[in-house]
């Protein structure tokens, strides 16, 4: 009787459900009750959430997997197809065309055929297929499942063949690929190392000369730079009227640079001096050194360097020893054993009262977002007016934005751009008496400063952290919540890497598994051989995700029902 019962309970939540459309949010997600329900009456593993296929006509699909096997269902929870298929790549979001919207059919797979059916669940292609691709009618707009994309072709391959079908399934053209056995032997002996060009080749190039040298560079004004060797032994530079070939500088300069206001830079014998461009002498003395820097000049002479407008007005004296970071309204500059930044007026912005200045530039728009200055062995962050945003009393202080993913085998480091990235940063990591904490972008404390170890975790509500032992030649590693500054895991571990969703790959020693944000072990640790070994996250379906690694590969949907199909 009891059974009957429970029969007769499942069969009215089976009927219920294909009565009328399911009740799912915005994200297409379920509640717990009605997933549970679901799930009991279909005898489903797990189920993605709903999302929309097409628009004209309205279908709102989700993928199911029963018996280790996928098929898809509506929001009425009618199955479009049944659970037969490895995948349906048809669906996947993920590195495929549907990233930018679904077509109106689904290449699946059974084994290791594809073959396709429609949205509507109809087979078009048997499955026995090496591979199926559609090709759309339009180019696709960046509105991401707006509206099904039309195709004008489906492409199959199988062995040496290639098929093309109309959307219909009707066959277009068969095309037999014939394999060039020339052309593999030419791929198989192959060498990619390119020799270096011989001076032969590199006179190939037929050059455009002068009697006096080769032109190098012609100038707006019917004069042409010129190049050519000077007894025998090196190459010179001259400049030379071109319409009367005439020689307006002699070849003596190891160099002639074009500079702001058509004017020349001209290097000789380690001297340099200003010519415009018709070859007339513009300074009086020659300098050791001249570079022309967005509005200025910055001349040297007897080590030291002033700063002369584009008119050659000088605007300070000879007193800077060398410059470092710059930007079109900036200078950072070194006086002696002081670092300072003036402005292209030669106006000190900065007082030169540092030991180092480094300037952090905006990652995505124009300026500068800070410096970070050094006093004392001490650092911290002054705007760009010199106004304090931290005290300077840090070993060490470092925008999260600007750190490029931590080694195995060494410290973290910073990326080749270095620009500060305000929107997505998270967090300045500091160091003070070699412990760690953290500060958030307001350059309040966020972390207190009281951790042997912390490293961005490349998830915004966690950092790495870790503990050294007591003889400090070793180190622990666990996952930080920020939120709290409490560890989710015991400080055991050797190193963490962010798969994506909400999992993060953990190591110690030889073994290696999968935790959650909570530090619940949702994949054992299991013996791996090095770093290489790792498992990879993708997100597949909407609401349906997939951690696979060498040997292993699981299903876990958005409510965190988890299918081991490891060699299944």
């Amino acid at each position: 009787m009891k059974l009957k019962y429970t029969f007769f309970c499942i069969l009215c939540v089976t009927t219920l459900l294909a009565q009328k459309k399911l009740n799912y949010n915005h994200k297409g997600e379920l509640s717990k009750q009605e997933y549970q329900q679901l799930l009991d009456a279909k005898k489903y593993q797990v189920l993605s959430a709903f999302d929309t296929v097409s628009t004209k006509p309205l279908l709102v699909y989700a993928i199911f997997l029963k018996n280790n096997k996928f098929g898809i269902i509506d929001d009425t929870a009618k199955e479009i197809t049944p659970a037969i298929y490895e995948g349906i790549e048809g669906m996947n979001i993920s590195y495929t065309t549907v990233m930018f919207g679904f077509h109106e059919n689904f290449p699946v797979k059974i084994g290791k055929k594809y073959g396709l059916i429609s949205n509507k669940g109809k087979s078009i292609l048997p499955v026995e297929y090496d591979y199926i691709y559609c090709e759309q009618k339009r180019s696709i707009k960046r509105k991401h499942k707006k509206e099904v994309v039309i195709d004008s072709v489906v492409v199959a391959d199988k062995g040496n063949e290639k098929y093309l079908f109309s959307p219909q399934g009707k066959l277009i053209k068969k095309i037999v690929q014939e394999p060039n056995k020339s052309q593999e032997t030419v791929e198989e002996y192959r060498e990619y190392n390119y020799p270096s060009r011989t001076l032969t080749e590199k006179n190939t190039t037929p050059k455009e000369i002068t009697s006096h040298g080769n032109i190098i560079k012609k100038l707006d004004n019917g004069y042409v730079i010129v190049e050519a060797k000077v007894e025998n032994k090196y190459y010179y530079q001259g400049l030379v009227e071109l319409a009367g070939n005439k020689l307006v500088l002699p070849i003596v300069h190891s160099s002639l640079i074009v500079s702001q206001k058509d004017r020349l830079i001209a290097v000789k014998d380690k001297k340099y001096n200003l010519y415009n461009t018709k070859g007339e002498l513009i300074l009086k003395e020659t300098y050791e050194g001249i570079e022309s820097f967005n509005k200025i000049y910055r001349i040297k002479k007897e080590g030291k360097t002033a700063i002369f407008d584009l008119d050659l007005n000088q605007k300070t004296d000879f007193i800077y020893d060398s410059f470092s970071s710059s930007g079109p309204d900036f200078m950072v500059a070194r006086k002696g054993e002081t670092v300072g930044v003036i402005d292209t007026y030669g106006n000190e912005t900065i007082p030169f009262i540092y030991d180092e200045i480094e300037a952090y530039f905006n990652r995505y728009g124009s300026g500068m977002a800070f410096f970070k200055v050094t006093k004392n062995k001490n650092k911290g962050i002054i705007s760009t007016k010199g106004e304090l945003l931290t005290e300077i009393i840090y070993d060490e202080i470092i925008p999260e934005c600007t750190i490029e993913e931590p080694s195995f085998h060494s410290e973290p480091t910073m990326p080749i751009d270095h620009d500060y990235d305000k929107k997505n940063n998270q967090f300045f990591i500091i160091k003070k008496d070699n412990l760690f904490g953290l500060l958030d972008n307001s350059f309040r404390p966020l972390i207190p400063i009281e951790h042997d170890i912390l490293r961005k975790s490349f998830h915004k509500d966690f950092v790495i952290t870790g503990k050294k032992a007591a003889n400090r030649n070793s180190t622990t590693l666990s996952l930080l919540k920020i939120k709290n500054n409490t560890a989710i895991l015991p400080y055991e571990y050797d190193y963490f890497k962010y798969l994506g969703g909400t999992y993060f790959m953990i190591y110690q020693k030889s073994l290696m598994g999968v935790c959650d944000f909570e530090g619940k072990l949702i994949i054992p640790m299991g013996n791996c051989r090095d770093l290489s070994d790792r498992y990879y996250y993708n997100y597949i379906y909407q609401g349906l995700n997939k951690i696979d690694g060498r040997k292993s590969y699981f299903i876990i949907d958005y409510q965190g029902t988890m299918i081991d199909l490891s060699n299944k």
